[in-house]
């Protein structure tokens, strides 16, 4: 019997797998808010690399309606990519950075 995944399953295994990725002279932080259903995950430069210190956005999601909708996606791997390949629908995923919008609920 096959499993079914739910919307925030996917999203989260997903960030996870994002969050574990090495950067150079940089840390990944994994931030959810399993309540209201919102995910980021922020990159920060190593205080020992030279030039300023920064945090950055890396990826910025949420669940609204019964959509994945990816807020930010500064990676050269697309969150959308990884959550079809997951098993997520390509009409499930609102792409908000691109300017995609959730649909409104029908009366």
């Amino acid at each position: 019997m096959e499993r079914v995944i739910s919307l925030a399953e996917a999203l989260k295994q997903e960030l996870t797998w994002y969050a574990n990725t090495i950067g150079y002279k940089t840390t990944t932080y994994f931030f959810c808010d399993d309540e209201h259903q919102k995910y980021i995950i922020v990159d920060a430069t190593n205080p020992d690399f030279p030039g300023d210190y920064s945090v950055a956005i890396m990826m910025m999601a949420h669940i609204e309606n019964g959509y994945i909708v990816v807020d930010a996606d500064n990676t050269d791997k697309p969150l959308y990519e990884g959550l079809m390949h997951a098993g997520i629908p390509r009409e499930k995923i609102i792409l908000a950075y691109a300017g995609e919008r959730v649909p409104s609920p029908q009366s």
